[in-house]
């Protein structure tokens, strides 16, 4: 799988990153009402919060891979972000368990399973081997 993951750029890896998180993102503040009846948990509001610091990430993120400079100097603080908003969203999702219903738990989910996979493809991004890998 690393092998797999090396074929491609961090910058490619990020931009994917962007690719899965804005609709997310989107989908949060747009419909945030609905969503908070039909995930149950914390409400509306807290759903809109999180859907404007998504797409804001989002954008931080396009810029960062957009500029290489950025994207090298802050490479490091993307992946901490990263790893803070899956365990972040751990620890909500143990706190609102018992008023969260299946969408709720779907959404938390996505919410720490996304952001560790992209930390972890973007380190291994980064670790390129100095020499080919074989197949």
């Amino acid at each position: 799988m690393k092998n797999f993951v090396r074929q491609f750029s961090v910058k490619q890896i990020v931009l994917s990153d962007v690719f899965l998180s804005t609709p997310l993102a989107l989908a949060l503040i747009l419909a945030a009402e609905p969503i908070a009846q039909w995930a149950g948990g914390p409400g509306a509001t807290f759903y809109l919060v999180v859907g404007i610091v998504m797409l804001l990430w989002c954008v931080d993120m396009t810029a960062m891979a957009l500029n290489q400079r950025w994207q090298e100097r802050f490479f490091n603080l993307m992946i901490a972000v990263d790893v803070t908003w899956a365990l972040l969203s751990l620890a909500l999702m143990v706190w609102f368990a018992a008023s969260l219903q299946p969408l709720g738990w779907v959404l938390f989910a996505l919410n720490v399973l996304v952001p560790l996979d992209m930390a972890w493809m973007k380190r291994v991004a980064d670790n390129k081997p100095h020499q080919p890998a074989f197949r």
